[in-house]
């Protein structure tokens, strides 16, 4: 990850001796107040619809509460850009929200009545913040299972209502998940760039992603590339202290589970009509749209574009899941031994790939490899007199880099948990019966850690499959993926050419979903 980041710093740094940080002077500004208008608004939505629904489903029993416990996760399968493009084919003037207006008032125009634009800024917080409350849901929620009920228990007893002790207790106590959730929501709209192109925001990724396309303005995009970098730290370290926060909060636990209210009459009505609200905006609207767009366009042309872009996808999905996978098992051995605290904070640093934009790790990607590509042309010809070409940059080297950087933090995040989990023990005992190296990777560590092998290589494929900045800028002539095909029919006003390889993408999406759920059935049992 130190790559890209200090290239960027010195592109940066060199532009603004060179006096060229025009372009940066004035569209900062811009950039930045959309940025912080659209991340401020969306976190206010998510946390606000994630802490009640969370608060729902844990502390009342209403109908299909079973159903929603695991559902309102389900929202996370949609990438923001699938979510920005089915919405505007719904509600948009050929959609069916405004047929139905047309049929009702009997006008034929767009100038015959009144409808909200949804390609604007509250309809990008309202369809980012509908895919990405699960952020804010799945932290609250975990955390009131965590926590004890004897402080609730305490407030009830003592004559508060249920409302007065969410207020009193609940939502004060709940600050830890709350900052975690929304900070993981704020990092999706830093790294989002289709979602914020197609609504006519100007975040800072889309700005870089244009200068770099449009104006071929590296020390322009480099100091708002650097900009972005800065904006992430801040929230990481939100983040990381939030986390300390709740992990203090959870020590607190007496075990004594949420009891849990049975909720009659209007008051179950409203907390079943809440959650269908929020699994309809956030699952049921993009894909009923994407399975209705793809069954009317069903042809043999639409087959073959899916099929034509599905190979190169699966792909970059495979050997960029191998390699990330090699080097999170790497990287987890080493922290599971006996490491250095640099080794420890090099690991740790090289794991925030994650937090970073694709767009900023592509755009510091891009000239380092171009310049190796160079000085590897010029040994060759020196040498051999051939010239090979572009090796790395341009080429799908370049994109598993970019991908092993981006989702390193995943993969080994869940070995790592893995080797916790299973401890040294197995390791010292293969070592006293005379076992090293290779031959205890082969007959310990692979065996025992081969779920956990399995989960890592499964997660990092499906965000390879959804991935899109950093493909746009890193791809090799010719080479489409899935979410580069929508992406391209989408920005020529044909996304609906491209739904059944977006709803490809989605149903990749829902694997980490069904394997979380399955996770959570396991725990209860």
């Amino acid at each position: 990850m130190g790559l890209p980041i200090l290239w960027l710093a010195f592109g940066a740094a060199n532009a603004t001796l060179g006096g060229s940080n025009g372009f940066a002077a004035t569209m900062l500004p811009i950039s930045l107040r959309e940025t912080s208008v659209l991340m401020l608004s969306v976190g206010v939505v998510t946390g606000t619809a994630g802490l009640v629904a969370a608060w729902l489903v844990t502390h009342y029993e209403f109908p299909l509460r079973r159903v929603f416990d695991w559902a309102l996760i389900l929202p996370l399968a949609v990438p923001t850009y699938l979510a920005a493009y089915t919405y505007v084919e719904f509600i948009g003037f050929v959609g069916p929200v405004q047929q139905m207006v047309r049929a009702i008032t009997g006008a034929t125009t767009i100038k015959q009545y009144w409808f909200p634009d949804i390609r604007s800024e509250w309809g990008a917080v309202l369809v980012l913040s509908s895919v990405l409350y699960p952020y804010v849901y799945a932290s609250c929620r975990a955390f009131f299972l965590m926590q004890s009920a004897s402080l609730n228990i305490a407030a009830r007893t003592l004559g508060a209502s249920g409302w007065r002790t969410f207020f009193t207790v609940t939502l004060p106590l709940s600050r830890p998940p709350i900052v975690v959730g929304v900070t993981l929501a704020m990092m999706e709209i830093a790294n989002d760039l289709g979602a914020v192109q197609y609504f006519g925001i100007n975040s800072i990724t889309a700005i870089i992603y244009s200068s770099w396309i449009n104006k071929s303005d590296f020390g322009g995009a480099a100091q708002l590339a650097v900009m972005v970098v800065l904006v992430i730290g801040l929230l990481i370290a939100a983040e990381q202290k939030a986390r300390k926060d709740r992990v203090y909060l959870a020590h607190r636990d007496s075990r004594v589970p949420p009891a849990r209210e049975e909720l009659r009459g209007g008051k179950a009505l409203l907390a079943l009509v809440y959650c269908l609200i929020l699994l309809g905006l956030g699952f049921g609207i993009p894909v009923g749209e994407l399975t209705y767009l793809a069954l009317r366009r069903l042809t043999p042309e639409s087959f073959g574009m899916t099929f034509n872009a599905l190979v190169p996808t699966l792909t970059l999905a495979f050997f960029g899941a191998m390699l990330t996978v090699i080097i999170g098992l790497f990287a987890a051995r080493q922290t599971s031994g006996r490491v250095s605290r640099l080794g420890q904070n090099v690991i740790r640093l090289s794991t925030l790939g994650y937090a970073i934009p694709g767009t900023v790790l592509a755009l510091g990607l891009l000239q380092p490899l171009g310049q190796a590509d160079l000085w590897f042309n010029r040994l060759t010809m020196t040498v051999a007199h051939w010239r090979p070409g572009l090796i790395l940059s341009g080429s799908m080297a370049a994109l598993l880099y970019v991908y092993s950087i981006r989702f390193l933090a995943v993969s080994h995040s869940t070995l790592d948990a893995a080797m916790r989990k299973r401890g040294n023990s197995m390791l010292d005992a293969g070592r006293v019966l005379g076992e090293r190296g290779l031959g205890l990777l082969l007959r310990v560590d692979l065996p025992t850690l081969t779920p956990a092998i399995l989960t890592a290589a499964t997660l990092v494929f499906v965000e390879i499959i959804k991935e899109l900045p950093a493909t746009l800028l890193l791809r090799p002539l010719g080479v489409d993926t899935l979410a580069t095909v929508v992406y391209a029919r989408a920005n020529v006003a044909l996304f609906a050419e491209a739904a059944l390889p977006a709803l490809f993408i989605v149903l990749a999406g829902l694997v980490p979903v069904v394997l979380a759920t399955q996770l959570g059935v396991r725990r209860k049992v």
